[in-house]
C-alpha cells in the first residue's frame, strides 16, 4: 500500500531539510508534518500525507499564557479505496490554519493547542471508490487538537478531523471525512 509515493515522500522531506537548513531567515518552510489516516465510513480509503508550514508572523491575545497564531499548511497527500478501479487519487492543498496555543515558555515541556482551518484541493482523479467528488477543485476543512512537546518544542503529536467536498458546486456531491494522526517537526 501507498508504494507510488514512497519516492515522492522522500523527495519532498529532503527538499524540507534542505529549505530548514538554509540560513536564510527568510525561509518559506518552518515545519514538516506526516500524516496518516482513514475515512469514517464504508468506503475504506486510507490517506497519507506530507505538509509543510510557514508560520504567520502576526499572533494575537498574546499577552498571557494562551495567544492565536496561524501558518500555511501545504500539503501533497495520497488517497488509497480498496473498492472500485478508481481507488487511487493524489491531493494537493493549501490550507490557511488558525491555532489557539499555550505559550511554549510558560509550559512545562508541553504544549497544548487547538486548530481549525480551511483551504482549496485540487485532487487527481473525481472517484475515489465508491465516492464521486464530481469536480477536481474541492475545499477542504479542518479541526484538531494537539500537544508540543520536546526539548525546544520542536515536535507535535495531533489529531484532525478534515472534511473535503466539492461545496455543491456540482452534483452528486459525495464529500469525504477523515481521521488524521499527525507527527510533525518544527525547524526553528
Amino acid at each position: 500500500m501507498f508504494r507510488p509515493l514512497t519516492t515522492l515522500l522522500v523527495l519532498c522531506l529532503l527538499l524540507a531539510q534542505n529549505s530548514a537548513m538554509a540560513s536564510s531567515p527568510h525561509r518559506w518552510i518552518d515545519s514538516v508534518t506526516l500524516s496518516l489516516g482513514k475515512d469514517n465510513d464504508s468506503n475504506e480509503t486510507d490517506v497519507i500525507r506530507v505538509g509543510f508550514q510557514n508560520r504567520w508572523k502576526h499572533t494575537w491575545f498574546d499577552g498571557g499564557a494562551w495567544f492565536l497564531g496561524g501558518y500555511w499548511d501545504t500539503a501533497l497527500g495520497f488517497m488509497e479505496s480498496d473498492f472500485g478501479s478508481d481507488n487511487e487519487l493524489l491531493d494537493l492543498s493549501l490550507t490557511g490554519v488558525f491555532r489557539f496555543q499555550r505559550d511554549a515558555d510558560l509550559s512545562s515541556g508541553l504544549t497544548p493547542f487547538a486548530e481549525a482551518g480551511i483551504g482549496p484541493h485540487l485532487i487527481s482523479d473525481t472517484r475515489l471508490g465508491k465516492r464521486d467528488l464530481t469536480t477536481a477543485f474541492q475545499f477542504g476543512s479542518v479541526v484538531g487538537f494537539g500537544v508540543g512537546f520536546g526539548e525546544r518544542g520542536q515536535y507535535e503529536l495531533s489529531y484532525r478531523f478534515q472534511h473535503i467536498s466539492n461545496g455543491d458546486i456540482k452534483k452528486p456531491n459525495d464529500a469525504l471525512d477523515l481521521h488524521l494522526l499527525r507527527l510533525g517537526y518544527s525547524f526553528d
